[in-house]
């Protein structure tokens, strides 16, 4: 939601959109010095001129560039889920072509993903960054992944680790003389100096408390001091908004209110919109350590308000807890007690809302892995009509292999060899448009691993893939050819059991979870054990494959609730 006050709010529609490759090279060049300048409405819309132009030329270079220009600009603009969707078009595109780029795509999508609350990926992408730029010897880029590095130390709850990875950056930083790579380890110092501040206050380590507020408040003086020199209204402003926070918390309110009310106001500008939603958190955190309660109150209940139309989870969180606090100070307590609960109940919900998000990135990057399959069966194609004009038949039939291969390879997923999402979509509604709950019965069923994500931290995703290919490898054996099974994402599958009725049905789905439950798993890996969890549904007349397969999904809910290593089931 763009603020009304932003001079920038109707960007699309007063640029002309001219068209060929020249053309995407401008928008590009425009769109770069819109981040620059900090005007990332602007640079959004220009990014996306450049998307559609180098789309239509068929133009891998500036296909990256565009995407990467759109990730960068989203990113700052606080649409998180949409710059990674945007960086791995970007990230995919570099990778072909080579070169340092494809370090800083991977730089960005690290930071995306840890805004997301998925930092297994977020480090992932940072250390694939950093074992690259090291390789092709890519100073900069390995500047820039040793601070995105230690960024996911931080958010992982490890601020000393991040502190020293952040360190490494900086002095690297300054050796190149790079003032923005120096200004964004600084900026991300302060960051991770306020989270060891509070860490050691719980703790109740005033000592170390004190070292790490006084090293958040230098790193801070000389960011904001950098950020101003250097021009770049972003940085000044999420630089000036942390330093608010690091001089509220040190108990100079009156110089923490005017930095922080000034940081909104550049926010609301330029519509940064999650620095503003962060900041206005922070003047309400400053206004309770002065005791100021009822202000407090009022400013973060508007906040509250606004974060109603935006997806910035963790800030709603932070609000809720704030908002408790205030209250319990000014003793309303059935008020504080109702943000208590809103609190624990964001917190309850986030892990929820973090596999939506990484479900629907995991569809993005089939999608786009798809694309790239597409485009390069329609080149091959295209070769095809050539041999066949000229007679080739040695070579033709060779083409022809290859395009039936990369056909298999966009209904199948490459880890299990079953069939993928887009088989689903392609093949789920002519089963349903055959079925017919009296003569030819039709049951849906999707499995869920349990606890897979921590197979994954305790084993290693090597072992992960082991089992979701042994897995998948037991489903095979015990349905039928005529039974459509594919792989939903993850660790999630899907079952079209044709045919069936269902106590039939539950019969297949317990003899599934049995199968898996009993397979020798120690020769895997020494201690590993893994269990499914199944939801299945009846498809009655009339019943679409979108409904069963939310009853299905439903069902697994209740698997899960109930104790997991379980088989539910209900008519749809």
């Amino acid at each position: 939601m763009r603020s009304p006050r932003s001079p920038m709010s109707e960007p699309a529609t007063s640029l002309p959109v001219p068209a060929g490759p020249s053309a995407a090279r401008e928008l590009i060049a425009r769109s770069e010095a819109a981040h620059t300048s900090g005007e990332h409405l602007e640079g959004v819309a220009l990014a996306e001129q450049a998307v559609a132009i180098a789309l239509q030329a068929d133009d891998a270079a500036l296909i990256a560039q565009a995407h990467s220009q759109l990730a960068a600009h989203r990113w700052r603009l606080g649409q998180f889920e949409l710059a990674v969707r945007a960086g791995r078009v970007a990230a995919a595109r570099w990778q072909a072509l080579g070169g340092e780029q494809e370090c800083d795509t991977l730089c960005l999508l690290a930071i995306s993903y840890s805004e997301l609350g998925l930092q297994d990926e977020a480090l992932k992408a940072a250390t694939a960054a950093f074992d690259k730029a090291r390789e092709h010897r890519y100073d900069t880029q390995t500047v820039r992944a040793l601070n995105r590095i230690g960024v996911c130390f931080d958010r992982l709850g490890d601020p000393a680790q991040s502190e020293k990875f952040l360190l490494q950056s900086l002095g690297r930083a300054r050796e190149l003389a790079d003032p923005n790579d120096v200004l964004g380890a600084l900026n991300n110092l302060m960051a991770t100096t306020i989270s060891a501040f509070y860490h050691h206050r719980q703790r109740d380590e005033p000592e170390q408390a004190a070292s790490a507020l006084q090293r958040a408040r230098q790193y801070g003086r000389q960011a904001v001091s950098l950020a101003r020199r250097h021009g770049d209204a972003y940085r000044l402003a999420v630089t000036q908004g942390n330093l608010g926070e690091v001089l509220g918390l040190a108990g100079e309110y009156d110089e923490s209110h005017r930095v922080l009310r000034d940081t909104v106001t550049q926010a609301q500008q330029h519509g940064y919109r999650a620095v503003e939603l962060r900041t206005r958190h922070n003047i309400g955190e400053v206004l309770i350590q002065q005791g100021r309660f009822d202000e407090a109150i009022a400013t973060l209940r508007d906040t509250l308000t606004e974060l109603d139309h935006s997806d910035q989870e963790t800030t709603r969180m932070r609000v809720h807890s704030a908002l408790y606090r205030a209250y319990k100070a000014a003793r309303e307590f059935e008020a504080a007690l109702l943000h208590c609960e809103a609190y624990h109940a964001l917190e309850l919900h986030r892990a929820a809302l973090q596999s939506h998000a990484q479900a629907r990135l995991m569809v993005n990057r089939m999608d786009v892995e798809n694309a790239l399959l597409d485009g390069e069966r329609a080149r091959l194609d295209a070769e095809l009509q050539r041999l066949r004009s000229r007679e080739l038949e040695a070579e033709k039939l060779q083409l022809e292999a290859r395009t039936a291969e990369l056909q298999r390879d966009t209904l199948e997923d490459q880890l299990t060899r079953l069939g993928n999402r887009r088989r689903i979509d392609e093949e789920l509604p002519r089963i349903f448009a055959r079925a017919d709950p009296a003569a030819h019965p039709l049951c849906l069923a999707i499995a869920d691993l349990d606890h897979f994500k921590d197979v994954n931290d305790r084993f290693g995703h090597g072992v992960g893939d082991n089992v979701l290919r042994a897995v998948a490898q037991i489903f095979r054996i015990k349905t039928r050819p005529s039974d459509l099974i594919a792989r939903m994402g993850g660790e999630e599958f899907l079952f079209a059991l044709v045919d069936t009725p269902l106590p039939v049905a539950q019969d297949i789905c317990e003899r599934l979870r049995a199968a898996v439950e009993a397979h020798p798993w120690n020769e895997v890996a020494p201690g590993l054990r893994v269990t499914i969890s199944l939801g299945l549904c009846h498809a009655a007349a009339n019943d679409t494959h979108r409904s069963v397969i939310d009853c299905a999904d439903a069902r697994l809910y209740d698997a899960k609730r109930n104790g997991r290593n379980r088989v539910e089931s209900s008519p749809a």
